[in-house]
């Protein structure tokens, strides 16, 4: 298992990603969060925690929710695109996003649903504010979860 860990484990961002399009570094690191379900104000505590991989062109991430849902998601930085191929996975699901930049802000799209969004709305070095959003019948944007997080 160890030469598992440090085949995938990454120290850093490799050279060959552009600076431009390393949208993801800031989040390295472990974070603990406050996941708000919007249609109820419910709010569930957990942890998010970020690492480099696959020699600095990726970023890995688990997700902890107790009692709700343990994910991970692989974000690979797509030379060709110049846009990030993302696959989010939890039991008995996977998801796949393609993540721009959109002015300040990181938009991950739904590959299977462009109504779909996931919006790192902002990224500071100690704090960050994501978005789970979708478009309703009438085109009208509704955010229906919203996460904050702090540095641990």
């Amino acid at each position: 298992m160890k030469h598992f860990f440090e085949a995938l484990a990454s120290g850093g961002k490799h050279n060959d990603l552009p600076e431009e399009f390393d949208y993801f570094g800031k989040l390295i690191g472990s974070w603990k969060i406050d996941y708000v379900d919007n249609r109820d104000l419910s709010v569930m505590k957990g942890e998010w925690h970020f690492s480099w991989i696959l020699g600095g062109m990726a970023v890995q991430d688990v997700i902890v929710l107790p009692g709700f849902e343990y994910g991970t998601t692989l974000r690979v930085y797509n030379p060709g695109t110049h846009a990030w191929d993302i696959a989010y996975c939890y039991t008995g699901k996977i998801m796949r996003f393609e993540a721009r930049k959109q002015g300040d802000r990181i938009v991950l799209t739904n590959v299977e649903d462009e109504r779909r969004k996931w919006v790192f709305a902002e990224i500071q070095d100690n704090y960050f504010h994501w978005q789970d959003v979708m478009a309703d019948e009438d085109g009208r944007w509704q955010v229906y979860f919203d996460l904050y997080a702090e540095r641990i």
